[in-house]
């Protein structure tokens, strides 16, 4: 997509506006989708690459005030195969089509843009939908953080979802991190949480898991 199309897609005016209504206000301003491009490859290619690309698609919908339709959805994806190719970021093996069918499924799964929180988002919904594995328990405290997990997961789609023991004492409404620790590790436990990655004391990120009910 050349530079001149970028700008009358961001430029352009529209009456329907309502379709943006499902995803968080507050994202980041990605004003065209060759910035959306960089975005997602500036530290080269990495697995969430997709994934960040689809929250910065989300975040240019949000500042151009509409949902993209899909053909010019399918026109971003092809401005990123284009950019990661030049940059020789792709594998030598790698193919279009196929590429193109794992972005399609991550930006169908894609509700948070680029820039807003996930976790805010997720305690949002949480408050308004308790999922089924939570009744298992009868502390309110700890469904709570059982459908903000739901919540976390659904948002990230088929990837890992991130939350800190801080996060999760919030969530408890406790200060006692060691507290948050022993309900998170009882979810992994139960079957209800698989931690993938351990985040580390005062670390840069936190532990990553999947909700697995």
């Amino acid at each position: 997509m050349r530079k001149r199309d970028t700008e009358r897609l961001r430029n352009r005016d529209t009456k329907d506006t309502n379709e943006t209504e499902d995803i968080p206000p507050l994202a980041a301003r990605v004003n065209t989708l060759q910035e959306a491009v960089q975005l997602s490859l500036k530290e080269g290619l990495l697995e969430n690459s997709l994934f960040t690309f689809s929250r910065a698609i989300r975040a240019f919908e949000i500042t151009i005030n509409r949902r993209l339709p899909p053909e010019e959805v399918g026109n971003a994806f092809s401005l990123w195969w284009g950019t990661a190719r030049e940059k020789g970021l792709l594998p030598a093996d790698a193919d279009f089509d196929e590429c193109r069918f794992d972005f399609e499924a991550t930006f169908a799964k894609t509700r948070v843009a680029l820039g807003a929180s996930p976790l805010e988002e997720a305690i949002r919904c949480a408050a308004l939908a308790i999922p089924a594995q939570a009744n298992r328990y009868a502390s309110a405290k700890l469904k709570s953080l059982v459908a903000v997990c739901y919540h976390l997961q659904r948002l990230a789609g088929e990837n890992p979802f991130f939350l800190s023991v801080r996060d999760a004492a919030r969530i408890l409404r406790t200060n006692q991190n060691s507290k948050a620790v022993a309900m998170l590790g009882g979810l992994v436990r139960d079957g209800i949480l698989i931690e993938v990655a351990r985040g580390t004391p005062g670390g840069r990120r936190a532990t990553r898991f999947r909700f697995s009910v």
